[in-house]
């Protein structure tokens, strides 16, 4: 883990390392916690995060939310345009499973279910209710919030800073390849697969490449996100038999371009750099916390402690096991 590390020092929350000549292009960040018991509210810090990264994504932020659950609980979250069609995917919902709780406004339904069949049923039933809805969560321990601007209105439609869960990993994104939409925002979970998603600050220059090659294989792509193709990547080396592990580092030898991005699934997190370490991304650990940002700034205004920050080198990949 050691190797590649370049560290910054406590006081290097003040002294920002010099990123001048790299392109601004998304932010990533967020808090882990060790255990759940835990002083600070996760919602919050994960806010003050996401606002210090603010300029570099204006266009919309995300976060992925991590639940202890156990069951057959499943997290569902919509997004749609037409009137009305929010109660009409709280009925398909209850037809298909027991509606535990849910929610319906500003064009977002938010629901927990109890549910026991396939994830891509309930999607494809979902999907067929209306041309303007679009599933962008469904995962038994990850949910992911997201919504156009920053993050002040992502806490007003979700109300982030009541969340004190473990973990909440997000991104701000700054669009150059696709729309300013729910759809294109980050995280991004791949239809394929639950408790899978990926926040990435870069460019994936071979992305019509892969995308092409992945759809000849079966897997559907919901975005025009470049982005998309990181977590269909690492579910089709997975299913072929790779360990996450592996299928992080293979992932640094497939992709093309400058990239630092974070996945997360039902039990672990990593950080992934690029083999020319071009888009930058800070770690702070303590026997608590693991927090990380694009800027060591917003670590400061996040986590607001004296704290040792470090930056990973050059095509490394660091694992945490919650």
């Amino acid at each position: 883990m050691l190797a590649g590390r370049r560290f910054f020092g406590a006081c290097s929350l003040n002294r920002t390392p010099n990123y001048q000549g790299r392109k601004i292009m998304c932010g990533v960040g967020g808090i882990y916690f060790k255990t759940a018991d835990h002083g600070a509210k996760t919602g919050e810090i994960a806010y003050r995060i996401l606002d210090g990264i603010f300029r570099r994504g204006p266009d919309s932020t995300g976060v992925a939310l991590w639940h202890a659950n156990k069951g057959d609980l499943l997290y569902v979250g919509t997004n749609y345009e037409t009137p009305g069609a929010g109660t009409a995917i709280i009925e398909a919902l209850n037809r298909v499973g027991t509606v535990k709780q849910a929610t319906d406004g500003m064009g977002y339904v938010r629901a927990a279910i109890s549910y026991s069949g396939s994830e891509q049923d309930l999607v494809n039933t979902i999907d067929a209710l209306d041309p303007t809805i679009t599933v962008g969560s469904v995962g038994h321990h990850l949910e992911v919030l997201k919504h156009m601007g920053g993050v002040a209105n992502l806490d007003d439609k979700f109300d982030l800073k009541s969340y004190n869960g473990r973990l909440a990993m997000g991104l701000t994104r700054y669009a150059t390849e696709s729309n300013i939409d729910f759809t294109n925002a980050q995280p991004l979970m791949a239809r394929a697969n639950t408790d899978l998603a990926i926040m990435h600050n870069g460019h994936i220059t071979n992305y019509h490449h892969l995308r092409s090659h992945y759809a000849l294989k079966g897997y559907e792509f919901a975005t025009q996100n470049d982005s998309e193709v990181i977590p269909i990547m690492l579910i089709d080396e997975m299913s072929e038999g790779a360990s996450f592990e592996d299928a992080l580092h293979i992932s640094i030898e497939k992709l093309d371009g400058c990239f630092t991005y974070i996945a997360v699934t039902e039990d672990r997190f990593a950080v992934v750099k690029d083999p020319y370490a071009a888009k930058p991304a800070v770690i702070a650990e303590t026997d608590e916390l693991v927090a990380l940002s694009s800027d060591p700034q917003s670590l400061r205004e996040g986590v607001l402690t004296d704290i040792e920050v470090w930056e990973p080198g050059a095509g490394e990949v660091h694992i945490w096991q919650m």
